[in-house]
């Protein structure tokens, strides 16, 4: 019995480990003006409503574009927001200028 019981302990310990592991990572630069804030704000509401957050820094700015325009739809971002949500990830692409102006 105390076996049975040290084992469910650790194998809960174990995935709630993992389950922080997944969520967590570097957050984003923080958003800068109004148009920089509502496309984080539709990014967060849109795209965290299925999975997890991804840092934007993980995927290049050709990666986010094609994202945003092959899961824009899904997540119901509507034609009008899809750019706001692309310039906020791109910003933080990391092929992205450091400044935060547009890399070429």
């Amino acid at each position: 019995m105390k076996n049975g019981l040290l084992a469910a302990a650790s194998a809960t310990l174990a995935l709630a480990a993992v389950l922080t592991a997944c969520a967590s990572g570097p957050a984003p630069r923080p958003a800068v003006g109004a148009e920089d804030a509502a496309g984080e704000k539709l990014y967060r509401e849109h795209c965290g409503a299925c999975h997890r957050l991804r840092n934007p820094a993980e995927q290049t700015r050709a990666r986010w574009a094609w994202a945003v325009d092959h899961y824009g739809p899904r997540a119901h971002l509507r034609d009008e927001d899809r750019p706001l949500v692309l310039r906020y990830l791109q910003a933080r692409a990391k092929d992205a200028a450091p400044d935060g102006a547009e890399a070429r």
